[in-house]
């Protein structure tokens, strides 16, 4: 497979960004000279360090691996326009959408798994009106 391009990623991230290696040692705790050895593939960023830089950059760990290449993996033609758009929104605007899209996700999947509950259950019988049995029950006791 051959090294995996992480410090060509960082640089141009970096780049993107304006940062010189020192600024973006301070903002995120890492010497600027590990950076440096990062950027030039001397060694590679261990998982904290990949996670710190993630982070100050607002990009999936995967992207210091694909780099560009990994935004371009959509089915969907009109949600990668979508979603590119809203990548050139402000931090607070894309992270709007970003809970949104989990709040949705979370309660697809939540309804997905309790159709999948109920196709698995037995039928039951079910009855007419429940309250009005447990009225009738109390008013017997």
């Amino acid at each position: 497979m051959g090294v995996i391009p992480i410090g060509k990623v960082l640089r141009a991230l970096r780049n993107k960004h304006g940062l010189s290696l020192r600024k973006l040692g301070k903002e995120i705790g890492i010497s600027f000279n590990t950076i440096n050895a990062y950027e030039r593939n001397i060694i590679h960023p261990t998982l904290e360090s990949s996670y710190k830089m993630a982070r100050f950059f607002d990009v999936p760990i995967e992207y210091f691996i694909h780099g560009e290449k990994m935004t371009q993996e959509f089915h969907d033609a009109e949600l990668r326009t979508l979603f590119q758009e809203a990548d050139t929104l402000s931090k607070d605007d894309r992270s709007v959408i970003k809970s949104y899209l989990r709040k949705y996700v979370g309660t697809r999947k939540q309804l997905d798994e309790l159709i999948e509950e109920a196709h698995e259950r037995p039928p039951t019988g079910v009855e007419k009106n429940p309250v009005k049995k447990q009225k009738k029950n109390l008013k017997n006791t």
